[in-house]
């Protein structure tokens, strides 16, 4: 069977990837250096720095990675959800997947955090990861309270999630993936709480 050039370097691309990915989760982001990635993949630094000249790409493809596994996750879980309140579940699960939130992880991905404000392009992803996680969220919110409480608790999740992944990685002790959920679930319906009774309050006095 005939392989083309063009499919040859999508698989080469394609394995760098994984192997920047793991040597990212094992070292961080000052670890993960091209000749660990090279010899994870089993490739010179000559054919690392062809596909990638940068170290700064390859951060950017883990970025990438890791968002689509994340979105894969989500996507499924949605599938399954029987409620809009479901929904905001899958979500937070996908979050806190339970061979992903674990302390060498977090530790990781502190370090990419910390470098962000350095990196123009590692910000914009960011930023847009952040934005899909708050639009996601307010969605299924929606219907379940008003816009503006979907918006005011959708980022009040986004900014729980950012915290208990920073705290995971800096702490021995450290939320699981459980009491992590179980966190933002209890979050979420004390917010949704709160938002009837203050309509109901609202709908006393007027």
């Amino acid at each position: 069977m005939h392989i083309s050039k063009t499919s040859i370097e999508q698989i080469r691309r394609r394995e760098l990837i994984d192997a920047a990915y793991l040597t990212f989760l094992e070292h961080g982001l000052k670890g993960m250096t091209m000749a660990r990635i090279g010899e994870r993949a089993g490739m010179s630094h000559g054919i690392v720095n062809y596909y990638f000249t940068s170290k700064d790409a390859l951060v950017s493809a883990v970025v990438r990675k890791a968002t689509f596994l994340i979105s894969q996750d989500t996507a499924r879980r949605l599938r399954q959800a029987k409620s809009p309140r479901g929904r905001v579940s899958a979500i937070i699960a996908s979050n806190f997947a339970s061979d992903l939130f674990t302390r060498d992880t977090a530790r990781a991905w502190v370090s990419y955090y910390a470098a962000i404000g350095q990196h123009p392009e590692f910000e914009r992803l960011q930023n847009a990861v952040d934005r899909r996680l708050e639009s996601n969220l307010r969605h299924a919110l929606r219907q379940l309270t008003s816009d503006r409480r979907a918006a005011e608790i959708a980022e009040g999740v986004a900014l729980y999630i950012d915290g208990l992944w920073l705290r995971r990685g800096r702490t021995i002790d450290g939320a699981s993936n459980s009491t992590a959920i179980a966190k933002l679930e209890a979050f979420v319906d004390d917010q949704l709480a709160s938002g009837r009774r203050k309509g109901t309050v609202a709908g006393l006095s007027g």
